[in-house]
């Protein structure tokens, strides 16, 4: 009965360690050249997960971010380069996805979505969902959010 207490006094303690360590160690990701937006963070890095927001097919490159031409292809090619981008700056790749969740403006997009997606992930790609969604910010065709490790 002891030894239950005890468990029962550490183990949230333990568990308000584990949330205090991984706070200390949240890190925002910016990518050189890129704006700062003050509404997201690019990616968070918490312990060794880097948490990339959901990137549309837009170039931030450009003084004003723009959406990239070439539809539903030109905009997955631009979005999944924007993702790419965000996980260099983290310190990490494409190969270290764990999980992406694209969102469509039109769910007939799909296909064609995928023929491009295949081509950043062609050997051993992360779990992924797929879904229409209303609308995406700024009328882009495709919005893509993944998770990796460090």
């Amino acid at each position: 009965e002891r030894i239950t207490m005890a468990v029962k006094r550490v183990f949230p303690l333990s568990l308000l360690w584990i949330a205090a360590t991984v706070a200390l160690d949240r890190k925002v990701v910016h990518v050189p050249g890129w704006p700062i937006i003050p509404i997201f963070s690019p990616a968070i890095i918490a312990g060794e997960t880097v948490y990339v927001s959901g990137l549309p097919g837009f170039d931030f490159s450009a003084s004003e971010p723009t959406i990239c031409e070439g539809g539903i292809q030109g905009q997955t090619a631009c979005a999944l380069d924007n993702i790419k981008a965000v996980l260099e700056a983290a310190g990490t790749k494409l190969a270290k996805v764990v999980e992406c969740t694209v969102l469509l403006a039109d769910i007939g997009d799909f296909e064609a979505m995928n023929e491009v997606y295949v081509k950043f992930f062609d050997k051993d790609p992360p779990a992924r969902v797929a879904y229409q969604v209303g609308s995406l910010a700024g009328d882009a065709a495709v919005e893509i959010k993944c998770t990796a490790v460090l």
